[in-house]
């Protein structure tokens, strides 16, 4: 392909984007926020959760520790 006078030259495969548009970057921008949030709000659930097992398991096992043994037993 030449390039003529008052055209542009053209390569031949390769591929160009056209320009983003800002609005599109800033959406982008949001929907990644929001999902770092939700990961971020995940994980701390899940932390809390384990803790709160946690802290059942370790009752638990203080109070099997300090029952009173039945007499006959």
């Amino acid at each position: 392909m030449t390039a003529g006078i008052g055209h542009r030259s053209v390569s031949v495969g390769v591929y160009s984007r056209a320009p983003e548009v800002p609005y599109v970057k800033e959406r982008r921008g949001r929907a990644v926020k929001k999902l770092l949030l939700v990961a971020l709000a995940a994980i701390g659930g899940l932390l809390v959760y384990r803790q709160i097992q946690a802290d059942r398991a370790e009752q638990d096992l203080w109070t099997e520790a300090t029952d009173s043994v039945p007499t006959g037993s």
